[in-house]
């Protein structure tokens, strides 16, 4: 993989951090619907911050693949048949809609009433987002990126990213004596998003995602160093085998939790995440013309 290829790997798994914090915001609320209290407040403050740092630095970091920065604005004018076009559309309206939620929230601008509204709008802006990354790089003429698994992996790196990032937040605030309202049940409901995000994953790497001694062509396979995927393999195991322990042996014993084990299991299936951007891109291999 060339250098100049690492501010996409972290552009495009920030993207997929902030629009997985909004779905397991989702997943809370609807765990917790009908709850009210000052503590499920600051955590919807928490989450719609981090979810808009996350992709405020993502754009940034964008900008570094580019030779000439200030051109990138052409790109807007292919936006009815490029899909980079769309994405470039989608990430400002994206990073907009978020804003918008982050200072409906934090300074009633506009009503804090309409947050719920601006959340499901934002959130959706950010499924279509992730569903436009994707298809970027589902190129004919690079077969090993033009299959389903493209789009599988980028929603599952969401949804295993976002719902750590989240079960990390709610430990911070237990960490800090804010005390949320079924925390046990909060704590749950991300362990299960996170779970369900590996076996898809795991599913997608085995089943769907070919293997680049697949591709055939008149050049070089591109060599991918076994211990890029030894690292995505154990860490994702260890992330996962980590999260598991917790789940079945500290959670219930105090009734929701922070715990050193959750913040080194979701760093774990982190640098999985980024193990598996690399091969990604390492994979590139292009037929025909």
């Amino acid at each position: 993989m060339n250098n100049n290829e690492w501010p996409l790997v972290f552009f495009t798994m920030l993207s997929q951090i902030s629009v997985g914090i909004l779905i397991g915001g989702l997943a809370l609320w609807l765990s917790v619907k009908n709850t009210e209290s000052t503590a499920l407040d600051t955590l919807k403050k928490v989450l719609i911050i981090s979810a808009f740092g996350s992709m405020g630095i993502a754009l940034l970091i964008s900008f570094l693949h580019l030779a000439s920065p200030l051109h990138s604005v052409y790109a807007l004018s292919n936006a009815g048949s490029s899909w980079l076009s769309r994405e470039i559309i989608l990430t400002s309206l994206y990073l907009f809609s978020l804003a918008i939620c982050f200072t409906s929230i934090l300074y009633n601008v506009p009503h804090s009433n309409l947050f719920g509204q601006l959340y499901l709008a934002s959130l959706i802006i950010g499924i279509v987002l992730i569903w436009a990354i994707s298809r970027v790089y589902m190129i004919p003429t690079v077969p090993l990126w033009d299959t389903p698994a493209t789009s599988v992996a980028f929603f599952s790196t969401a949804l295993v990213l976002g719902g750590g990032m989240v079960l990390v937040m709610i430990s911070l605030l237990a960490g800090k004596n804010i005390q949320l309202p079924d925390m046990e049940i909060l704590q749950s409901a991300m362990f299960y998003l996170v779970s369900a995000a590996v076996f898809i994953t795991l599913l997608n790497m085995l089943l769907i995602q070919p293997d680049i001694s697949a591709a055939t062509g008149s050049f070089p396979l591109p060599y991918i160093s076994q211990w890029w995927k030894t690292v995505r393999i154990v860490f994702l195991l260890a992330g996962f085998s980590g999260l598991t322990y917790w789940f079945t042996y500290q959670l219930p014993s105090s009734g929701g939790s922070t715990s050193w084990l959750i913040y080194l299991s979701v760093a774990c299936l982190l640098f999985s995440e980024i193990a598996g951007r690399y091969i990604f891109y390492a994979s590139y291999y292009r037929v025909g013309v």
